[in-house]
């Protein structure tokens, strides 16, 4: 269960990497569309989980995660210089695959595909 001074630093996090990732991420993944679902930090503010949510196929979603988990140095370095006023340590950022999303559109799809199946047999 996270404090919750974790989840206000979580929530600040989420969206200055989001804003972060707008406008600079293009030098890191190209242009794909990326958005920043959610963010957690550890107890002891050193370690910070980003979750992305890549538009696209998920192989291009793992691709956008390697390429910001080989370059999250300089992003922490980055990350670091729009939050040395609110952080006093800034934490090691690590990025994750959120694919919530993908598994929401294909459980619609299995649902219309039985609804479908269910008109055609009416027994």
């Amino acid at each position: 269960m996270d404090s919750r001074r974790q989840k206000k630093l979580g929530q600040l996090i989420q969206e200055e990497m989001g804003t972060l990732l707008q406008r600079e991420g293009a030098n890191y993944y190209g242009n794909k569309f990326v958005t920043v679902t959610q963010a957690s930090i550890t107890p002891d503010l050193q370690d910070c989980k980003v979750h992305i949510s890549v538009f696209g196929d998920i192989t291009v979603g793992e691709q956008v995660v390697d390429s910001l988990n080989k370059n999250s140095g300089d992003i922490r370095r980055r990350f670091g210089h729009n939050m040395r006023n609110s952080l006093r340590i800034i934490p090691q950022i690590q990025f994750f695959l959120d694919d919530t999303l993908d598994n929401v559109f294909r459980l619609e799809e299995i649902f219309k595909k039985t609804q479908e199946d269910k008109n055609k047999d009416p027994e």
